[in-house]
């Protein structure tokens, strides 16, 4: 029997079928170690919220995938970093260079 390695939502308009690989495990795995950090690195507490997206980057001369981290606070607005490297390539030592990164557009920390 043939292992199906896909995920099914359901939506208003039927099942959807989403494709999931070892590389899609790997780049879960990275968003849930780099959320965990986040948490640690930002000082959230249980009732924040830490988000990670891995993004395509349009602007020019950006990679072509970004990974953004934001903490959403109660009553605050977000705090966004983001570090121009797929979510599997960040480090530790990236979001430390981004939280200390002079803020670009949108309020948001930028590190490539």
């Amino acid at each position: 029997m043939a292992h199906d390695d896909s995920l099914r939502f359901e939506t208003k308009k039927g099942n959807v079928m989403m494709p999931f690989g070892r590389s899609d495990e790997k780049r879960l795995a990275a968003i849930r170690a780099l959320k965990v950090l986040a948490r640690d690195m930002l000082g959230a507490s249980e009732d924040d919220a830490i988000v990670v997206n891995e993004l395509a980057c349009t602007e020019p001369g950006c990679p072509p995938l970004e990974t953004v981290v934001a903490l959403l606070r109660s009553g605050e607005k977000p705090r966004q970093i983001k570090v121009h490297k797929p979510a599997v390539e960040v480090t530790e030592a990236d979001l430390r260079a981004a939280l200390d990164a002079p803020h670009d557009h949108e309020g948001a920390r930028s590190r490539g």
